[in-house]
């Protein structure tokens, strides 16, 4: 019997998945057993940061594992996450899908009017997300800055 996983999870787990460079991440490292971003990056055209990236974000939504051996760190394909999602897609592929697990009735929330909050995927849209706002701070900040310089010149 296989473990049930949200659609949410799988959602996530394939969203991740579908970006060429990281499918070819995993393809290496599953027919290898595991390896190491050194032995990866030769197979690639991008920098050692962008690789690191990738094999970070695998990592941090369970796509793949490490283990830290000295100063070398080895990745492998997560088996139980990929079990998962090949038991889903051959339900699909074969018409013999389970129904996901009902969701649990939410308590009642009082509704409150603000603007949704987008969801971050990774630390890097955090960092880009955060800049943003660091911008429009200093973009605010010079028209003000302006407004007040032409206020005092009207004086």
């Amino acid at each position: 019997m296989t473990a049930r996983i949200s659609d949410n999870e799988i959602s996530r787990v394939l969203s991740v998945m579908s970006e060429p460079t990281r499918i070819r991440i995993i393809r290496l490292i599953s027919g290898s057993g595991e390896l190491r971003s050194c032995d990866l990056l030769p197979e690639f055209e991008i920098t050692q940061p962008t690789l690191s990236h990738h094999l970070n974000v695998l990592l941090e939504n369970d796509v793949l594992t490490s283990r830290k051996e000295g100063r070398c760190v080895y990745f492998s394909v997560n088996r139980n996450t990929m079990s998962l999602v090949a038991d889903l897609m051959a339900g699909i592929a074969s018409g013999k899908t389970v129904r996901p697990a009902a969701k649990k009735a939410a308590a009642p929330v009082e509704e409150k009017k603000s603007e949704p909050v987008p969801v971050l995927k990774t630390k890097s849209d955090k960092v880009k997300k955060d800049k943003k706002d660091k911008d429009k701070d200093k973009k605010k900040k010079k028209k003000d800055k302006k407004d007040k310089k032409d206020k005092k010149k009207k004086k």
